[in-house]
Parts: structure tokens; C-alpha cells; sequence
């Protein structure tokens, strides 16, 4: 059961994208709840406390526009998949720092809904994929794409989650094939990171979101430097 919220402050459009969401989302066969919220400041303060899947936005709002929620949402709720709606389609633009899975505009809702619902199957399954790893007589199951980065400590390797450093004996080269395809890119003998939690390459490190610590900076190895800077161009950062 998948978490769905929509904000508008217009309640006609909001129980119009309600109605339109359920439907494409029913034809996929993936079951949600949705939370409609017509206020940005219940949002706010909704975010920090409530699980949110898959979070439709208005740019243009009163007290907190999209994408000063965005901006938020991408500290709080890294994970969140994040779907702008306008009315003012030259707003568009300026949201592509947030990385958005999609955008509906309010007055081309039915293409932009075709395009969005032949995507978001395939992103919630991918949400879904998770990493079995073994410890002692225990088995870990970690979904992917809560993992930052890993890092290698001698014969171990750290798994960085949100909330959570889980130390396995594992080698960087064999979590470098399990998680090559899943959007990991290695940056650094000693790092692989989750593409999905860069925010900036500068120099020789890149800026990392989503840890307990706020924003690190993971170093990048020069023997890595092509690579990294190829994967990013080609669009390996997906949100």
C-alpha cells in the first residue's frame, strides 16, 4: 500500500488530480492511500512526522510555494517520488534542481497523466527491489534505495541508511555488481554511492543528502573521475 499526497490550494483541481491519480494508479493495479491537503502549512508540517510515497505538488502556492516544499522534502524525505502540477507551464523550469520524477500541467492533464502513469509502474517497483545480505546466522533485507552510500572498512563494508550504519563483511567489488545497474555509482576505492543522493560534483568530491549528519562529501578517486562525471551527464542521477 503505497502513500499518496496531493497539495493544491484550488479544492476543484485537487479532487480532480484525486480522481485522475486513483484511476491510472487502479489501472496498474497498485493499491494507495491518499491524503488530500489544500493548506501548504499542514503539508510542512506533515512531512517531517508522516511516510510519504508519492507526493503531488502545486508550485503556486500561498505561505509555502512547491518548491520551497521541495527543497524541504528532499531533506526530510529523500525518497519521496516527487511530481510537480502548474497551471503556469514556465515554472516548469525552474524545478528541474529538485529533481522531479514528472510534471502535470493543469492545462494538458490527460497527455501529461498518459506519460506519467506509463513511467511510475516501473519507479515503484524499483522502490520495491531491495539487498539481502547475510550476518552471521542473521539475513538482512535493506531496500535499495534507502542506502546513501557504502563504505569499506578492511575486510567490511558499511551500508549508510537515513537512520542506520550496518557494517557487513563484504567486499566494494562484489556490492559494485550487485548494485551496478540500480543507479550506484563507485566513486572512490573505499565508496559507492546511491546516484540518487548527489547533489553537487565539484573538484574531487561529490555532496551527498539524506544522512542523520546533513549534507557529507564523499571524495572521488582520480582513476574515478571520468567515470563519475560520464554517469552523471548521462543522466545515472535520476531525481
Amino acid at each position: 500500500m503505497y502513500h499518496v499526497y496531493i497539495c493544491d490550494d484550488e479544492k476543484e483541481i485537487l479532487l480532480q488530480l484525486k480522481n485522475r491519480i486513483h484511476t491510472e494508479l487502479e489501472k496498474l493495479d497498485i493499491q494507495a492511500e491518499y491524503l488530500l491537503v489544500q493548506d501548504s502549512r499542514e503539508l510542512m508540517d506533515r512531512i517531517g512526522k508522516e511516510n510519504i510515497d508519492l507526493l503531488f505538488l502545486d508550485i503556486d502556492m500561498p505561505y509555502y510555494n512547491g518548491m520551497e516544499i521541495a527543497k524541504y522534502v528532499s531533506e526530510e524525505k529523500p525518497g519521496t517520488i516527487l511530481v510537480f502540477v502548474t497551471s503556469h507551464d514556465a515554472l516548469v523550469y525552474k524545478t528541474f534542481a529538485y529533481k522531479p520524477f514528472a510534471f502535470i500541467r493543469k492545462t494538458c492533464m490527460d497527455e501529461d497523466m498518459k506519460d506519467f502513469s506509463s513511467r511510475i509502474a516501473k519507479e515503484l517497483e524499483q522502490e520495491k527491489r531491495e539487498l539481502l545480505l547475510s550476518k552471521g546466522t542473521e539475513i538482512y533485507r535493506i531496500k535499495i534505495h534507502d542506502i546513501i552510500y557504502i563504505e569499506s572498512e578492511g575486510n567490511y563494508i558499511n551500508i549508510v541508511t537515513e537512520n542506520d550504519t550496518i557494517k557487513f563483511r563484504e567486499t566494494m567489488t562484489n556490492m559494485e555488481k550487485k548494485l551496478e545497474t540500480q543507479g550506484f555509482i563507485r566513486c572512490h576505492k573505499g565508496y559507492l554511492v546511491n546516484a540518487e543522493y548527489i547533489t553537487r560534483y565539484s573538484g574531487n568530491g561529490l555532496q551527498i543528502k539524506g544522512t542523520k549528519d546533513g549534507e557529507q562529501e564523499l571524495p572521488v578517486g582520480r582513476s574515478y573521475e571520468k567515470d563519475v562525471k560520464k554517469k552523471i551527464i548521462a543522466g545515472c542521477v535520476m531525481r
